[in-house]
């Protein structure tokens, strides 16, 4: 099970000095903890020992891409909420994309959130590249550069992810995540 202190592989991560300012800021060098936004972190799996540091960042949901594993026991008692989207990654489409989006778009409303699969890369670089392009104004070369070389650990064998991204109908996802 992967930890919220993983290593970032330093063949994945581009020097610090040469990491372009629009990028997520790594909040702790050694984990793979991201800020993306002022209220928005991106991260890998949960453990007991990252709820403190989750608190003093004002974290106040947790959106989890994890099909198979729950935030729960981490969470309880803890004040942050949860929201779970499972999405597979070897089967990404546009309903699972539409649901982290929206959850994002409201968890935001409420302060702090942090958006997190296994790893913290494929899936949520996934969704983190889509916040990116309907938010932010990014081009889907600006989102899939960040995905793939932001040093998050992208795993390249999850060619699906890329092809999505090239492919998927963007006007479409904004109308959706848009609607109630």
């Amino acid at each position: 099970m992967a930890a919220l202190s993983i290593s970032l592989s330093s063949s994945s991560a581009i020097a610090e000095e040469a990491r372009p300012a629009a990028w997520a800021s790594p909040v702790a060098a050694t984990q793979n903890l991201f800020r993306v936004t002022p209220v928005f972190y991106r991260s890998a799996q949960l453990q007991s020992k990252d709820l403190a540091l989750l608190q003093s960042l004002g974290i106040k949901t947790v959106v989890s891409l994890r099909s198979f594993h729950s935030d729960e026991e981490v969470l309880k008692n803890s004040g942050i909420r949860l929201q779970r989207i499972g999405i597979n990654t070897w089967d990404i489409n546009d309903k699972n994309v539409i649901a982290a989006l929206r959850a994002l778009q409201a968890a935001e409303k409420d302060g702090p959130v942090l958006l997190h699969c296994m790893h913290g890369a494929d899936r949520t670089g996934l969704v983190t590249a889509m916040y990116r392009i309907l938010n932010q104004g990014w081009t889907r070369d600006q989102a899939l550069e960040e995905l793939t070389k932001g040093g998050y650990g992208y795993h390249s064998m999850w060619k699906n992810i890329p092809d999505y991204l090239r492919k998927v109908d963007i006007d479409k996802i904004r109308q959706a995540v848009v609607q109630p």
